[in-house]
């Protein structure tokens, strides 16, 4: 992402920071990989294992920590985290017209007259805003949007196109939701009667806290007696499955294609890899790692790394490994 004005490195450490090893006056117009970087563009060391690729880069700058400055030959950004002054640096860098909606009134776009609105709100066309429904200060709702009645947004809070917020869900300050997110269907809710299924009418809510981002494509379910809940600073990738009455912790962070089922509960700083199962009614504690492409079958009551299924192999030796292990009990000692 490229800065039309660019800055000054002196300026970006200081908003960083972190220390200069370089030349302040110098301008970088944009931030890139070590590899893609431009020689007017910053980059940025965070792991050891891409020194062969900072060997290589035409970069201005590194961000970079001090055990590794020795390897940058060009101007250096020197700080304890890396990586976490290269996401504040990704703050800078943004374009702040990327998602810019027209404040003009539209013709196009439907706003219920009990709608509370804020002045410096801004609304796409072809937006639908519902009965009773408040949007706060500086929020930006993009184009194709329906947030049902009774729906609550907090201030600076984005909403990409083509999402669809039902009824009395709140979302707080500073959140982002992404494109074709819905938040508020109804769950997985049935009973049996003889040989049909009676649905069961979702009534709670679901609140989301400041500070969340939903990626693309997520269903957060309401909740069926009792709401859902999303807490402050939880982040969420694309193609997310929270269902109906999952409550998750905060500064917890799911990645994609990870389903969450019903009335689970999940702790405070947990990370839960992409492909992840979880079932129905567990609780799992905080500062909990799920690995990749893990199924979630019991409660975790412990802090730490948990794994489950088969690492990749040879699949003549998966087939042996298989068979081998469905015999296991009748080859264990008693």
């Amino acid at each position: 992402m490229s800065l039309n004005k660019g800055i000054t490195l002196g300026e970006l450490a200081k908003k960083l920071g972190a220390k200069l090893d370089g030349d302040p006056e110098k301008l970088v117009f944009g931030l890139n990989t070590l590899l893609s970087a431009k020689k007017d563009e910053v980059s940025f060391l965070a792991r050891g294992s891409f020194i062969k690729d900072l060997k290589k880069t035409k970069a201005c700058a590194v961000i970079i920590s001090k055990e590794n400055v020795k390897y940058a030959s060009c101007h250096k950004i020197v700080g304890e985290n890396p990586y976490l002054l290269y996401a504040k640096a990704s703050h800078i860098f943004k374009n702040i017209d990327e998602m810019r909606i027209s404040s003009e009134s539209s013709d196009l776009t439907f706003i219920s007259s009990s709608a509370k609105i804020s002045p410096s709100a801004q609304i796409g066309p072809f937006c639908d805003i519902g009965e009773e429904v408040e949007i706060g200060e500086d929020v930006q709702i993009g184009s194709g949007v329906a947030i049902c009645s009774s729906a609550k947004i907090g201030n600076k809070t984005l909403i990409y196109p083509n999402s669809t917020i039902y009824h009395s869900v709140s979302i707080g300050s500073d959140c982002i939701i992404h494109s074709g997110t819905v938040i508020g269907s109804d769950g997985l809710g049935f009973a049996r009667d003889g040989k049909s299924w009676m649905k069961i009418e979702h009534l709670g809510k679901v609140l989301i806290g400041d500070n969340v981002e939903v990626g693309a494509n997520c269903s957060i379910d309401r909740g069926s007696v009792g709401d859902t809940c999303i807490k402050d600073q939880v982040k969420i990738d694309n193609q997310v499955h929270i269902a109906h009455n999952v409550n998750i912790g905060r500064a917890t962070v799911i990645a994609a294609n990870t389903a969450i089922a019903g009335s689970t509960v999940i702790g405070k700083n947990c990370t839960i890899s992409g492909g992840c199962g979880i079932i129905d009614n567990l609780t799992i504690t905080d500062s909990v790692h799920i690995t990749a492409l893990s199924l979630v079958t019991k409660s975790i009551d412990k802090p730490g790394t948990y794994t489950s299924g088969t690492t990749l192999m040879d699949h003549s030796l998966w087939k042996k490994n298989a068979i081998a292990f469905k015999n296991l009990k009748n080859n264990i000692k008693k």
